[in-house]
């Protein structure tokens, strides 16, 4: 029987017990999410080994496993930067709705931390699939009836705390990462694999990044101006790698 896992991460050499790891195999353990939040909040920088354990409670909650490895590869990015920012509760920009990140990002900042988010997309009928059962003061849907329009998409606040970039088309992409680079705390980019992209033109912007490859979809998480959020962020999905959460085969 297994009583401990080892790995290692930024140089330490990491130890859970056998208590720990019943945060993640233990669905009745499971139950008290929030603890977990907002233990992985307080006490980030602590010197000692409980964190992993209590983001590997948070993952079970909230994502499938094994891991989405295509369209929902971002979401381990998504749900760090949603955890380690949900403190301040700021608002999030959703570019580009789908099922992976719109019913995470409603249940993790709308449900449990209240946050504003704001969703757009520039397909009406796939933004109806959304905004029929998830629309609210503190969720609202935007469609985008034309390319021009994501030209003042982020009107209603003048700095985000998060915004998603995964819209269409893709060849804007770049444009809004940076038109939108001294407006958030973090950006987070999908299908950065996609070289047509050149997301590269904008990334250099940020000075704070950070490259997530261990699904099949690589997604980008930058920053300006906080380089602190951008390390812990990379440390919680690190620990994705390192304790090699269950994943499904690439396609």
């Amino acid at each position: 029987m297994i009583s401990y896992v080892s790995f290692n991460i930024y140089g330490k050499n990491i130890v859970l017990q056998k208590k720990f790891i019943e945060l993640f195999t233990d669905t009745t353990v499971n139950n008290d999410t929030q603890l977990s939040e907002d233990y992985v909040r307080n006490y980030f920088n602590a010197s000692n080994d409980n964190v992993g354990a209590h983001w590997l409670r948070i993952i079970k909650h909230y994502l499938s496993i094994p891991l989405d490895n295509g369209y929902g590869s971002h979401q381990p990015v998504l749900l760090a930067a949603s955890i380690l920012t949900g403190r301040h509760g700021g608002p999030i920009l959703e570019m580009g709705c789908g099922y992976y990140s719109t019913l995470l990002l409603h249940e993790i900042a709308v449900k449990q931390q209240n946050r504003y988010l704001l969703s757009s997309d520039t397909d009406r009928e796939w933004l109806r699939k959304f905004e029929a059962n998830m629309s609210s003061s503190m969720h609202q849907f935007r469609h985008i009836n034309n390319v021009s329009e994501w030209d003042t998409i982020n009107i209603n606040h003048p700095r985000w705390s998060m915004i998603l970039i995964d819209h269409k088309p893709g060849e804007r992409r770049t444009t809004d990462i940076i038109r939108l680079v001294n407006v958030t705390d973090v950006i987070i980019v999908h299908d950065t694999e996609t070289a047509t992209y050149y997301y590269e033109a904008g990334l250099s912007l940020y000075p704070y990044r950070y490259h997530y490859t261990y699904l099949g979809t690589a997604t980008d998480i930058a920053s300006k101006s906080n380089g602190t959020l951008i390390q812990n962020i990379r440390y919680l999905l690190e620990l994705t790698v390192s304790l090699k959460v269950p994943r499904l085969p690439s396609t």
